[in-house]
């Protein structure tokens, strides 16, 4: 297996720690505030870290 494009590797890795962040914002609605709202935050973040797995 060959080792990814750097630039590449630097976009999946910054969309993983966005998607890390956002995780902890999906916490914070669910313990503090709206659990769809949390819901669709977790949602979006599975959809972001998936894609970060596919550019690699």
């Amino acid at each position: 297996m060959s080792k990814p494009n750097p630039q590449v590797l630097e976009t999946a890795i910054t969309a993983a720690c966005n998607a890390h962040t956002g995780l902890h914002q999906a916490i914070y609605e669910l313990r503090h505030g709206s659990v769809t709202e949390g819901k669709q935050i977790i949602a979006r973040q599975i959809a972001a870290l998936a894609n970060a797995l596919m550019i690699l």
